[in-house]
């Protein structure tokens, strides 16, 4: 059930993940088309307000020139003025000039603005077309000047004519007026929602910081954490593999410079047991020495054990007969100290292992989950099935294991029991990974600890 549940949680939280990181790219993306229309925003007024004063001074000065030749066409027209003549002859031609000067020094005569307007400004074609009206204006005026001695009748009618092509040219300057006054209203509009767009490109460049910052935080939390977890874990295992590789050599030669002596004593010992009377004294004390050297023979012999551990010798078996040993054979020792032994629930699946060595590792942690408990407490055996591994549990209710403990607890040589040897636990790491599993645990201080033996199942 609970494994379920971390299950459910850990689903639940890759979902997540991949949500923010879905949002993360929609984030971005709004970011950076933002960014991109808030540069050619502030591009707009650079490029709009030169527009906005050839327009200006398109129509003014198509107007002031239309209304000083009005004033003198209508004086010649009416009251034959030579010098009105001479006037719209002099606004003619300056105005004349003025346009060939616009014409010859437009540096981009067509314009086309895509976002965030669609606008489209050819001042090649407007400037001809100007150019074009004020031709037909000018030579319908142009006529004027040759029947100034004519009746009024004709006179007015050319004057009338003249006028006709000046309402063209007043459209123009009209248009021209307008396209000023949309583009001063654009951009008065603008300035308001430009400071919006701004907030909004700011705010998720913010927001994208915040959840690039969280990318790389689940970035470091799933792949560079677990690999320098992974390599600090290596370090530790081949740091006490060189300690059990230096200890198997010391092993070895202490075992030897021991057995030799202890052989010449046990013979020399053997000869004279045979001279000694039967019954005599001296004879008890001799028994007394040969049985201590049998002991230093079996210290000797353990001793070179623990060091260089045999291989295991594997079979096919079941995890329920291992732990029902063992809970049968360590339950009167756990009682005389007062400390609860019992066998939890236990999913029986089959595994490939030297049944006498993952007993002496099960050993080795039911006494020390013992010692650690004390007077009063509970260790639970468990056997269960986790996917393709049999998990063999041993767990107490003791204080759990100190941090500063934790990162040492399997080193070789390392106890925090006084004259402990500090072997026990790190054998029995050494024979769980000859079976191709994994010894763990996981503790809570005031909570208890629980050791975690994984083997994989057996699978003909």
């Amino acid at each position: 059930m609970t494994d379920r549940v971390h299950s459910n949680g850990r689903g639940r939280g890759r979902w997540l993940e991949l949500v923010l990181f879905l949002l993360t790219i929609l984030t971005g993306w709004a970011a950076w088309h933002a960014f991109r229309i808030v540069q050619e925003v502030d591009r707009i007024p650079l490029t709009l307000t030169p527009v906005q004063r050839e327009f200006n001074e398109i129509a003014e000065q198509v107007e002031m020139f239309l209304a000083q030749s009005h004033t003198d066409l209508v004086a010649v027209a009416t009251r034959r003025d030579a010098a009105a003549w001479q006037r719209f002859q002099l606004a003619s031609r300056t105005f004349r000039k003025w346009l060939e000067t616009k014409q010859a020094t437009v540096t981009k005569g067509k314009l086309i603005l895509v976002r965030p307007i669609g606008m489209t400004v050819d001042f090649v074609a407007t400037l001809a077309e100007l150019q074009q009206a004020t031709d037909a204006y000018l030579r319908e005026s142009q006529r004027l000047g040759g029947v100034m001695g004519a009746g009024l009748v004709v006179t007015e009618e050319i004057e009338e004519a003249a006028e006709g092509k000046a309402d063209v040219l007043r459209q123009m300057a009209t248009q021209a007026r307008s396209q000023a006054g949309a583009i001063d209203l654009f951009l008065t509009g603008s300035r308001q929602w430009f400071g919006w767009l701004r907030q909004l490109m700011i705010a998720l460049v913010l927001t994208l910081g915040g959840l690039v910052i969280w990318l790389v935080v689940i970035g470091y939390r799933r792949i560079v954490a677990p690999l320098r977890q992974r390599l600090s874990a290596s370090e530790v295992v081949i740091e006490n593999q060189q300690k059990l590789a230096h200890f198997g050599q010391l092993a070895a030669g202490v075992a030897h410079e021991i057995r030799n002596p202890l052989t010449a004593i046990s013979a020399r010992l053997f000869t004279l047991e045979r001279a000694l009377p039967r019954g005599s004294p001296e004879l008890e004390d001799a028994g007394v020495i040969r049985a201590e050297i049998n002991r230093l023979n079996r210290i000797v012999r353990d001793f070179l054990a623990t060091a260089r551990p045999a291989e295991p010798t594997r079979v096919v078996m079941t995890s329920r007969p291992l732990l029902e040993e063992v809970c049968s054979l360590l339950r009167p020792a756990c009682e005389r100290q007062n400390v609860t032994l019992e066998l939890a629930e236990v999913v029986d699946a089959p595994l490939f292992g030297d049944a006498h060595q993952l007993k002496q590792v099960l050993i080795n942690l039911v006494q020390n989950a013992a010692e650690s408990c004390g007077t009063g407490g509970l260790i639970r055996l468990r056997g269960r099935l986790d996917r393709q591994r049999v998990l063999l549990e041993v767990e107490d209710n003791g204080p759990g294991i100190p941090p500063a403990v934790q990162r040492r607890l399997f080193e070789p040589f390392f106890s925090t029991k006084p004259g402990g040897a500090g072997l026990g636990l790190s054998i029995a790491a050494g024979i769980v990974e000859r079976h191709g599993g994994k010894l763990d645990f996981q503790t809570e201080p005031g909570r208890g600890t629980t050791f975690r033996v994984s083997l994989p199942v057996h699978n003909p």
